[in-house]
Formats: C-alpha cells, structure tokens, sequence
C-alpha cells in the first residue's frame, strides 16, 4: 500500500486537485458517453472540476504524497449537494452554446441521477479521483476509510452513484450497498447508500 496523507483541501490545492480529477476521469464511461471522442475533452473536465471546487466545494478531502495531490474525494450536504433538473434546465442555453450536443447528454444524465437521490438528509459522495498511475495502490480505500471515520464521528449518512462494477465492490468493503441501478445515457449506473451501525433501512425518494 503507498500511503498517503489525507488533509482538508485548501485554495492553493485547487489547481492540483482539478487536474487530478479529470485526468481520473478521463476514461470514465460516463464521460466518454458524454464527450464521446473529442480531444479536449480532459482540459474541458479540468475546467468543470475546478469550477466546483472554487464555487462549491462542499467538504473536500485530498491525498498527498511528497507534497504533491495525488488523490481526492469530495461530498456535500443534501440539499445543496448537486444542480436541481430545474436549475440545469435553466443554464441549458448557456451550456448549448459553449458544448452543444454534449450540453443535451449532461442534462439527461442529470435528470436520470436526480431520480433516484434520496429524499433525505444526506452526504452525497463524489466524485472520488485517483491518478490513473497511483490506482491500485490503496489510495482510494485511504480516502474511504478518512471519509466513513468523518460520516461516523458526525452521525451522517451518505449516498454516492457509480459506473463501474469494480467501484462497487470498494464502496461495499466501507458498508455502502446498492439499492438501485439504471442506465444512464447507456452507461449502467450503480446507486448506493450507507447509514451507521446495523441500520439497513432504505433511503426515501
């Protein structure tokens, strides 16, 4: 395991953790549903990633080796945790001019990810970034483990969406389980929820 040191993200790590987030994300299959092939789709997310964090940032953890980011995990506090459809809709004008045809992909995917966010107060997980030459050494379950001691120490509850099998397998080692799935422009999305302790209960919506 390359261990890492889990702190607080800061202003001057900003820059660090967008470029670490869409380098992440870059081969994601919602992504690539989104952005297809267009080669600058990774400054495109760089972008969008360090605009949330700079304008809604929520509680956002990063990992560091030798001073350097090499990986994040961001969660907000419902109900300010993601854009309402409405809200989307609103900035589609806007977002059509700047991306055009990916504009009409993001808001689908964001009106099918709205049906299923729990009705609740909640965390809301993600994204969680590693860069792709430091996966797979234990720097996610890092992240995790910070993040569930955080959701234990505060008696929160978290909901978080993935595409990838491999990621749900992870989310479950830390009591996420799923309790929904559905296809998202095409790509298969995994729903999951964790509350504290034994309670297993499902989430309203």
């Amino acid at each position: 395991m390359e261990y890492v040191i889990i702190e607080t993200l800061q202003a001057t790590d900003i820059p660090q953790t967008a470029v670490v987030a869409a380098r992440a994300f870059s081969t994601d299959p919602l992504t690539v549903a989104v952005f297809r092939e267009r080669s600058d789709k990774e400054s495109r997310m760089e972008a969008t990633f360090r605009h949330l964090l700079e304008h809604k940032p929520g509680k956002v953890f990063i990992a560091k080796k030798d001073g350097l980011v090499v990986g994040m995990l961001r969660t907000a506090e419902w109900p300010h945790c993601q854009k309402s459809f409405n809200q989307a809709l609103i900035s589609l004008p806007i977002m059509l001019i700047r991306q055009r045809g990916m504009a009409i992909r993001r808001l689908k995917a964001r009106y099918s990810w709205s049906k299923h966010h729990p009705k609740e107060p909640h965390w809301h997980l993600g994204p969680v970034a590693v860069l792709p030459e430091m996966q797979g050494q234990g720097i996610g379950s890092q992240l995790m483990e910070h993040f569930c001691n955080y959701m234990d120490s505060t008696g929160g509850v978290a909901f978080l969406e993935t595409e990838t099998i491999e990621n749900v397998r992870l989310y479950e080692r830390f009591g996420f389980s799923v309790t929904d799935e559905a296809l998202l422009i095409g790509v298969r999305n995994w729903f999951m929820w964790r509350r504290q302790g034994n309670d297993v209960s499902q989430p309203n919506r």
